[in-house]
């Protein structure tokens, strides 16, 4: 019973930390809708700059956010559905 309480316990923290980074997300892709500048797509629209774009307009650390919250999606969900499926399966 203790096994399966702290079991839980660590999922729900993990549930909490998912929540926390689609906050995050959602931060993180507003940022890059309003900041993000691909060199890339400027000159498909045959747009120059007289120099290097700024290393901002790339949103690095919005980007990583971004990953992070992804990467981190797909390790708990998946834990929080063998937890669920181990829990109905004991009980049954």
């Amino acid at each position: 019973m203790k096994k399966t309480t702290t079991i839980i316990a660590v999922v729900l923290l993990l549930n909490i930390l998912i929540l926390a980074l689609t906050i995050g997300d959602f931060l993180a892709l507003h940022d890059i809708q309003n900041d993000y500048v691909s060199a890339e797509v400027l000159s498909t629209f045959e747009i120059t700059t007289s120099a290097p774009l700024p290393e901002w307009t790339q949103a690095p650390g919005e980007w990583l956010m971004v990953t992070t919250s992804f990467v981190a999606r797909l390790i708990t969900i998946p834990l929080t559905i063998l937890l669920l499926w181990w829990l109905r399966k004991k009980e049954g």
